[in-house]
Parts: C-alpha cells; sequence; structure tokens
C-alpha cells in the first residue's frame, strides 16, 4: 500500500469529520493500490477514477491531525489514474476541490463537475470509454446515492466502493421514511421491501437487514 505525505495546511476549507473518515481513507488507499497494481497489467483502455461526493480535498479530523480526502489520495498514486472524474454538490467545497487538485497534475484533465450527483452521473458515464474499467468512491454523507445512480454507472465497468449510512440516516428517521411513499430511503435501495423489515425482525436487526437487502438489489 502507498503511503502519502502528511497534507499541509493551505489555510482554504477544510470538513471536520470524525476518526471514521481517516480509517474509510486508509482502506481507500489499499483498494486504489490493488486496483492499480493489479490491473495495470490487463487490456483495459484506460483505468479511470470516479468521486461522485468528492468534497474539499482535505479533512480535519476532530481531535486528530489533518487528513486528505478521498480525491486527492487518487490524485496522488504512485500509478497514475488515465483519468479522475470528480462531482461535488456545494459550490465552496467544489471551488477549494479544483484548486487544490491543480497541484497534482494527471495524466489527462480531470473532469469536474458541480452539482448533484444523481442528476450528473450520466456526464462522467458518458466520459468513460466503453473498454475502460473504473473504480468508483461513493462516500455521501447521508441516504444521497440513488439506486439508479449505481444503475447508470453499471452501464460501464466499475469497481463500486460505497459507504451505507444505516445508522447515521436511516435508523435516525425510520418513521418519517416509513409514512412517506417514494422517499429518500426508497430511492436509496431502490425499492421499498425494506418496510416488510420492521414486521419481521427486531429493532436491534433493522441496520442489519437494510444492509443485506441492499446487497441483494
Amino acid at each position: 500500500m502507498f503511503e502519502l505525505q502528511p497534507p499541509q495546511d493551505d489555510g482554504l476549507l477544510k470538513r471536520s469529520v470524525g476518526q471514521w473518515s481517516a480509517n474509510k481513507h486508509y482502506f481507500l488507499r489499499r483498494y486504489i493500490d490493488i486496483f492499480k497494481t493489479g490491473m495495470s497489467k490487463q487490456k483495459w483502455d484506460g483505468l479511470h477514477y470516479i468521486d461522485l461526493f468528492a468534497g474539499a480535498g482535505l479533512e480535519q479530523i476532530r481531535n486528530g491531525p489533518l487528513e486528505w480526502g478521498s480525491p486527492l489520495i487518487a490524485a496522488q498514486s504512485p500509478l497514475p489514474f488515465d483519468r479522475m472524474h470528480i462531482c461535488e454538490l456545494d459550490s465552496k467545497c467544489f471551488n477549494t476541490l479544483r484548486e487544490r487538485l491543480q497541484r497534482f497534475p494527471q495524466p489527462n484533465e480531470p473532469q469536474m463537475i458541480h452539482g448533484n450527483a444523481n442528476l450528473k452521473v450520466g456526464e462522467i458515464v458518458n466520459e468513460l470509454p466503453r473498454g475502460s474499467l473504473s473504480l468508483a468512491f461513493l462516500d455521501p454523507t447521508g441516504l444521497h446515492l440513488h439506486f439508479e445512480t449505481l444503475r447508470q454507472l453499471a452501464v460501464r465497468r466499475v469497481d463500486l466502493v460505497i459507504f451505507f449510512p444505516d445508522h447515521l440516516d436511516a435508523m435516525r428517521n425510520w418513521d418519517i421514511y416509513l409514512e412517506k411513499p417514494n422517499s429518500n430511503l426508497d430511492r436509496v435501495l431502490g425499492t421499498d421491501e425494506w418496510k416488510l423489515i420492521e414486521k419481521k425482525y427486531p429493532s436491534d436487526r433493522w441496520a442489519e437487514q437494510l444492509r443485506v437487502l441492499y446487497q441483494k438489489q
């Protein structure tokens, strides 16, 4: 697994996050390393990186150090991606990330999209060569990744690394989603079958069963 020098504070916007974010990024580095070293030997028409909830590029761990955000981890891979495809909804984060990313030259100009990933994903898919292989790191802060977005990505060859925020959002807003047709949870799971979980399982198993359903989908 490749190592990175700790980031320096550049005075620009940083998100405050918990230690779990650093843990996720540790495994992202491991996956990028496996992906690049293993797949670079295969005959793909390019290896691409996709980040639909990219953030600002640097994060401040609460009561801890600065950490690289996911797009700047990918940008520093010893074996560069042929092209990066970045989407971020928040305008301040987007502009900050674009400035930071310029410090890490890439083989090809990254595709930078400001907007809602669920609405913009088609623009990214259109830029992926049909014979390419992509790694998509999908790390929403809540139930923001619609299942239809995954369907669109799946028309190309893509490895999906997904953060599924079961306790973070679904458990907190269970009763709201239960009473609302076409709720955010319905859109994320791609089905309303989750409403049967309440009748079949005790509440301490609901999060587990959401993950089972998500994997089934």
